[in-house]
């Protein structure tokens, strides 16, 4: 089985980011301004309290919807489609079904990664790697079960776990960078990060369906 090259991808990323940075740093922090709003209300509770709990319990489907809009942005950006920031909230706007699909494959995700953790934690963890590329595949397929978007995503990922870790190990240098900033150059590693994951996608997409997909940088 070839392997995917992660440093190709980590430089394909920073080139479809070229002329886009505004676009994409403009993106993330729509995105962190909405998940601040969003958690506000906790701010009125006291710490673990019951009443701090519901809310978060109540906060986690509208954050998972901004979640998978900051992935459809960032998957148009690799595409290099045109951009824009309706993509955040793609999550509410594809219609209930689409809503109802996402959070139903969260909670499934969630249940086969924590019984998994049961063995051991490396297990678990394998199988998080697993369901990575779920997000991208539920924009691409809507009409997919979550059984299917978690079996599609196992069956592409298969053989390639380490290369997706690997890729994240790259990051490290600019993590470092973020925290030594005081958080000011994660506007450049978030998007940064993202476009490579989606990229890792599209070349993972078009190695298994054999799809020249990314073959272009704008």
């Amino acid at each position: 089985m070839d392997a995917l090259d992660t440093a190709k991808i980590k430089q394909t990323a920073w080139e479809k980011l070229g002329g886009k940075w505004s676009k994409a740093i403009a993106a993330l922090l729509v995105f962190i301004l909405i998940s601040i709003v969003i958690d506000i209300p906790s701010a009125f509770f006291e710490e673990d309290s019951m009443g701090e709990c519901i809310w978060k319990i109540l906060e986690a489907p509208f954050a998972l919807g901004l979640d998978i809009g900051i992935y459809a942005y960032f998957l148009d950006l690799t595409r290099n489609k045109e951009l824009s920031l309706k993509r955040l909230v793609v999550g509410f706007t594809n219609g209930w079904g689409f809503y109802f699909n996402l959070v139903c494959t969260q909670l499934l995700m969630c249940l086969f990664v924590f019984l998994w953790s049961l063995l051991l934690i490396i297990p678990g963890i394998m199988k998080a790697f697993s369901y990575s590329m779920v997000y991208f595949i539920l924009l691409d397929h809507p009409e997919y079960s979550s059984r299917q978007l978690l079996r599609k995503s196992s069956e592409m990922m298969y053989g390639h776990r380490m290369e997706l870790f690997v890729l994240y190990l790259r990051f490290i240098p600019w993590v470092l960078l973020g925290i030594i900033t005081c958080g000011i150059a994660f506007l450049w590693v978030g998007p940064y990060v993202t476009a490579a994951f989606s990229e890792f996608y599209l070349q993972l997409k078009a190695k298994k369906e054999d799809v020249p997909e990314v073959a272009t940088i704008a």
